[in-house]
């Protein structure tokens, strides 16, 4: 055997950000037909919609989430041409100026590949335009721009009518009202779906397919090398535990969403090509292995490709690939839990030996020392006997610690993932948004939000209370912990649902829900009035997580500063929309629910309620 070179990885090098080839991958520059084509929600509404005659559709989103490409895919579905005419057409017919009707259809179709190279007023003319034409017109811009084109026709009636529609899509979860005007917002497209599989799975089954790896099976590295080690641990044809390792993968990127990030196909396939290769190409592995460098591999698996850079690669160089800063703050190797490190140093056989991802080495007074860390920190063994002895080894000690945490995140089953993510009850937040959680189960984390709720107001009741307190926000609890109580809501009146549940649309056939890849990531915490509309307050995993945790009677006042900012905003604005009926005034102190009334201009103070 010799050393070979896989066509494959210098495939996926096109999707690295520095790499010179990296313009390859977009889809107006691309001349072959091995492009990934992800079958996505999207593109399935895309065609239904132009199937039922809409007469506008307006793909929105960031640049990256595939408008282009789904513009692409539906000329090939919808006039049956291969992919090399669909681009030719793409570039040279879709700039608005003309109907397309190749092979003779009968149901042309006007696409605008890019809303951003006209004027707002020129776009704003073409929106009113396409809404008085019986033919179908698909735009893409961005969301910036369309609001801004929106916001410029907004006297125009049809375009006043289409500002509203999207203005409410954010409120109602609507992606069209009538059936002829669709607004596909690709913002809210996850790359970590839970319905079916997600596009990060996808797009990994693809990629670690065996078929493309053939020829690494005939190379002189292949026992040594850290790209074919990562598609071996992320292939189900290769390994028993890869549905662990790809489920906690795309945990890590919903989590990143539910935190509040955006990411983008385009961004995901970078992300994927990055923690496969990490840079290397084939014959970047070759040299290293002639060095006979040891230990290097480690650098480059997967698991910590995904929060550390590797020495070779510039952190600028990943900027790109904004995604990896997000999943940079969930590192499960920086998150230390007792139960988690004890097992990693104290219990044998965790890992497989002599796995090269788990060999490292280190320098004692001018000594290499190789370690296998399949047992922990076992093997460090060293007497340093100088202060930058002592520093040099606790620093490779806490590198090699990392490692095998994030390992240990990736393949041991029994673990609390979202522990190792640093959130503490992240699992009740992933339960409530699954919707299997057992009444009995939900009353818990609702008791343990408004536990949560009362402590951020100063209020220590316990955590078995069934009524929400609302502090007045004008007498916040002072050093004498008293408290006016401006509202007293049971938890009958309070909901804990999942944003698509709350947005309870009609008959789900137009639902953004079903018109993209759909995540929940917010819970909404609803309080209800017999009177008034419903009152949502929506919680993301962070705030979810601030809350739940103060119900131990601690907040950490300066990490969660500006999540407590809009929880006590929130509840502010309760006492001004639910006004209290009662007429005596609640009063919460020494730890005593009280009540103040005024009768004949004398003020009483009413034992505890």
């Amino acid at each position: 055997m010799v050393n070979k070179v896989n066509a494959h990885v210098e495939r996926l090098h096109r999707y690295l950000p520095f790499n010179p080839s990296h313009d390859q991958i977009y889809e107006e520059y691309q001349t072959t037909d091995d492009s990934l084509n992800l079958e996505t929600k999207a593109l399935a509404y895309l065609k239904k919609s132009v199937k039922d005659k809409a007469r506008l559709i307006i793909l929105t989103g960031d640049a990256g989430h595939g408008k282009t490409h789904l513009c692409r895919r539906l000329i090939e579905y919808h006039f049956s041409c291969s992919q090399k005419e669909a681009r030719d057409i793409i570039n040279t017919q879709c700039d608005g100026k003309q109907f397309i009707d190749i092979n003779n259809t009968g149901q042309p179709l006007r696409i605008y590949k890019d809303f951003s190279e006209m004027g707002v007023d020129i776009a704003s003319e073409h929106i009113e335009k396409a809404l008085n034409d019986d033919r179908t017109t698909i735009v893409c811009a961005n969301e910036g721009r369309l609001r801004a084109i929106l916001e410029y026709g907004k006297d125009l009636s049809n375009s006043q009518e289409l500002l509203k529609q999207f203005k409410d899509s954010f409120k109602d979860g609507v992606s069209s009202h009538s059936g002829l005007v669709h607004i596909v917002n690709l913002n809210y497209q996850s790359v970590a779906s839970t319905n079916d599989q997600s596009l990060v799975s996808m797009a990994m089954k693809a990629w670690v397919d065996g078929k493309r790896w053939s020829t690494c099976q005939s190379c002189d590295s292949k026992e040594h090398c850290p790209i074919l080690f990562n598609r071996n641990q992320l292939s189900h044809r290769e390994s028993k535990k890869a549905s662990i390792r790809l489920n906690r993968i795309e945990l890590l990127f919903a989590t990143a969403e539910r935190l509040g990030a955006v990411i983008t196909i385009r961004e995901i396939l970078m992300a994927i090509a990055y923690f496969l290769t990490g840079g290397l190409g084939c014959l970047d592995v070759h040299q290293n292995l002639r060095k006979k460098k040891a230990g290097w591999q480690s650098n480059y698996a997967y698991y910590n490709l995904l929060f550390k850079t590797p020495p070779e690669i510039s952190s600028d160089k990943l900027k790109k690939i904004s995604v990896l800063s997000n999943i940079n703050l969930l590192d499960p190797g920086k998150k230390s839990l007792r139960e988690v490190d004890e097992k990693l140093i104290n219990e044998q056989g965790i890992f497989e030996p002599n796995s090269i991802d788990l060999q490292f080495t280190y320098r004692s007074r001018g000594k290499v020392i190789n370690v296998d860390a399949s047992n922990g920190i076992d093997e460090v063994i060293s007497d340093p006997r100088s202060k930058r002895e002592q520093n040099n080894e606790a620093i490779f000690i806490q590198e090699l610690v990392q490692s095998i945490r994030r390992k240990l995140y990736f393949e041991d089953q029994g673990v609390q993932e979202m522990g190792l993510l640093g959130f503490e009850h992240g699992n009740d937040f992933i339960e409530v948004l699954a919707g299997n959680m057992t009444a009995t189960k939900m009353k818990t984390v609702k008791n343990k939000l408004i536990a949560g709720l009362h402590t951020i107001q100063g209020l220590q009741i316990g955590d078995d209370e069934t009524t929400l307190h609302i502090v007045d926000p004008s007498f916040t609890s002072s050093v004498g912990h008293t408290a006016i109580i401006a509202k007293k809501i049971p938890t009958t009146l309070i909901k804990i649902l999942s944003m698509n549940n709350a947005w309870n649309t009609s008959d789900g056939l137009y639902d953004i829900s079903s018109s993209v890849d759909w995540l929940d990531r917010h819970i909404v915490f609803r309080i209800e009035d017999r009177n008034l509309k419903p009152f949502d307050f929506p919680l993301n995993l962070m705030v979810f997580d601030c809350i739940a945790r103060a119900s131990s009677g601690y907040v950490a006042e300066e990490f969660y500063a500006h999540d407590l900012r809009r929880i006590k905003t929130f509840l502010g604005s309760i006492t001004q929309q639910h006004v209290s009926e009662e007429g005596n005034i609640p009063l919460f102190i020494n730890g005593k629910m009280r009540s103040i009334s005024i009768d004949e201009g004398v003020i009483q103070i009413g034992g505890s309620l």
